[in-house]
């Protein structure tokens, strides 16, 4: 019932304690407390359909009521980041940031739950710094330094062996639906929360293990165990221009089936590999971006790859910790503490987040309608329970999703803007946190992290992160949150990446808690079953952050021209008079960093 657990022990030993219960008053005031369906959550969308829709509201006779020197309209990353921006060029001025969640970070989303006198923290969205030395620009690096944050303080907050110490490892569930029978089978090779499904070294024989216990024909398996262990270069004798022209125009899946002689059993095993990546099956992407893959170890093209960060660059609560510390730096007195550790145990007073005559006011509930250049300034018109309201300001920055844009702003854009705003489409995600009381099936059954290629959702136990004084449970016995993701689209149908985001986006939109609950309780129930897990039993509570605008999107040279994405780009960036466009949609990437960049380049945009 609205994300608590309610079977016949599902409600006992929930004791709350440094955060609201869920589903009480005092919750009501804290959003990560929250429970039920969050991220794109009831109230936060519906204006804004409405405006697609065709259905705008007049605001002709909405007088002004308050000036600012900035109006920002998303206090998601980028926002934030924005204003911490255009303060430090700007210290005097007044900035609004409006968003239409009830809570800020925008994808950036916390979790927070107490289960029998346990306090845990999840993450409903960003998950990671990812690869801060490889790709964050000195901008971004600075500003993660000036809030304090220390790259080399993940490397003994993040226990890297504590799954392998308790000897849990990846696993693949294979759904009857898809191969004929339910079955778990452990992967031995690898490491839990690995992305990369080469062999490593001297691992043949837990390969061999592994592939005999997946339910498929003997010479499905002759062919994986081929193409994990082969270092066959299947382009060779073709020019470098050829490869890449193979590699970048081919789909991973018309690339396996046509140069390996890859099968439909094989393909269904690999089908979803790339969803944690792009949201999409290996249907709808190409194959120079798929090389973690087995089949493509024996191509030079891999064997150039720079070697990778290790991925331990996360906060309890993913980046939400970000905007955690941005948010303390731009509203002083709304959280205690000063540093990377106490930020992830701060509780913020919401109540100042918007308080009177503040240099940085943070709206919550509010959806922008619309932007306009009026003299030497701007306004922006916003909803708020159900009330029109205008603002002014000498300048805005859109840090909300490109889609949005042309229903804020579209009679002052000209046709390339328009066009290049409307193709930026987000990949629709589900991240599901699920507070268990204890994770005893996962330990009997020797795993940590359980992908699907047949079903909806993949499930792990939570990354072990200890910070401050919040301390990852590192014993089966204790609460822990599961983490479980989803991303719906329309397999090897044959559409491009956009329509089955679209398609995905109307069905998560269409979904209900119960529905989506359902899928979650049977799947994980299934997975685990074996090991001893009862839903209601071990489950305290349910959050399912629903992103239905998850991932900015990402060419592809699968669909994308890189000369015509170029011009895209720059014309979606492109300043509407002193309206500047900021967000992760103006980098088209799905990253904190690019995030962070386009807010410092919209802010560089204003002041010059």
């Amino acid at each position: 019932m609205n994300g608590i657990a309610m079977g016949a022990l599902g409600a006992a030993g929930l004791g709350w304690s440094g955060s609201p219960r869920a589903g009480t008053d005092a919750a009501a005031g804290y959003p990560p407390a929250r429970t039920g369906l969050r991220g794109s959550h009831p109230g936060a969308f519906e204006m804004a359909h409405a405006l697609r829709d065709g259905q705008r509201p007049d605001d002709s006779a909405v007088a002004v009521d308050e000036r600012f020197d900035l109006v920002i309209v998303g206090a998601g990353l980028s926002g934030l980041s924005a204003a911490y921006f255009y303060r430090q060029r700007h210290p005097q001025a007044r900035v609004l940031l409006l968003d239409t969640n009830d809570d800020f970070g925008g994808h950036a989303k916390r979790n927070e739950f107490d289960v029998d006198g346990h306090r845990l923290i999840g993450y409903g969205g960003t998950q990671s710094i990812d690869g801060p030395r490889r790709n964050y620009s000195k901008v971004a690096h600075r500003m993660l330094s000036e809030l304090g944050v220390r790259l080399s303080r993940f490397d003994s907050a993040f226990d890297l062996g504590l799954y392998h110490r308790l000897g849990l490892g990846r696993a693949v569930f294979f759904k009857k639906e898809g191969f004929g029978v339910d079955r778990l089978v452990r992967q031995r090779f690898g490491e839990w929360n690995d992305w990369d499904e080469s062999l490593p070294a001297g691992q043949e024989a837990a390969l061999r293990e592994y592939l005999a216990q997946v339910p498929i024909s003997d010479p499905a398996r002759a062919k994986l165990y081929e193409m994990y262990t082969s270092e066959r270069d299947v382009l060779a004798g073709r020019t470098p221009q050829e490869r890449r022209h193979i590699l970048t125009t081919t789909s991973c899946r018309d690339f396996l089936k046509t140069y390996w002689q890859a099968d439909d059993e094989v393909l269904r095993v690999l089908h979803n590999r790339t969803h944690a990546l792009w949201a999409v099956g290996i249907d709808a992407v190409p194959a120079s971006v798929t090389f973690a893959l087995p089949g493509f170890q024996g191509l030079s093209e891999v064997r150039d790859r720079p070697e990778d960060e290790p991925y331990i660059y996360h906060f309890p609560d993913g980046n939400a910790s970000l905007a955690r510390l941005l948010v303390r730096k731009l509203v002083p007195g709304c959280a205690p503490g000063h540093t990377m550790e106490d930020i992830v145990t701060a509780h913020f007073d919401y109540a100042k987040l918007d308080a009177a005559n503040s240099p940085v006011a943070i709206r919550l509930q509010s959806t922008a309608i619309a932007a306009r250049n009026v003299n030497d300034g701007v306004e922006v018109v916003y909803s708020q329970a159900g009330r029109l309201r205008r603002v002014a300001a000498g300048h805005a920055i859109l840090a909300c999703y490109h889609a949005m844009i042309p229903y804020l702003a579209g009679d002052a854009l000209e046709p390339d803007q328009l066009a290049a705003l409307h193709d930026n489409v987000r990949a629709p995600l589900v991240y599901a946190t699920l507070a268990v009381r204890n994770w005893h099936a996962w330990h009997r059954l020797g795993v940590a992290y359980i992908t699907n290629p047949a079903g909806k959702y993949e499930a792990s136990l939570d990354f072990p992160v200890s910070l401050g004084t919040y301390h990852a449970p590192r014993h089966p016995s204790q609460p822990i949150c599961l983490h479980l993701e989803h991303t719906p689209c329309a397999p090897d149908s044959g559409l491009d990446m956009r329509s089955q985001f679209r398609i995905g986006r109307s069905y998560l939109y269409s979904a209900t808690f119960a529905e989506l609950e359902a899928d979650i309780r049977d799947e994980l129930g299934r997975m685990l079953g074996a090991g001893g897990f009862e839903f209601d039993r071990d489950v305290a509570a349910i959050t399912i952050n629903r992103w239905p605008h998850g991932y900015s999107y990402t060419p592809t040279t699968l669909y994308d021209d890189p000369v015509i994405q170029q011009a895209r780009r720059a014309a979606a960036q492109r300043a509407i008079g002193r309206i500047s466009i900021a967000g992760a949609d103006s980098g088209w990437d799905a990253y904190t960093h690019v995030a962070i960049d386009e807010a410092h380049r919209a802010v560089a945009e204003i002041s010059a």
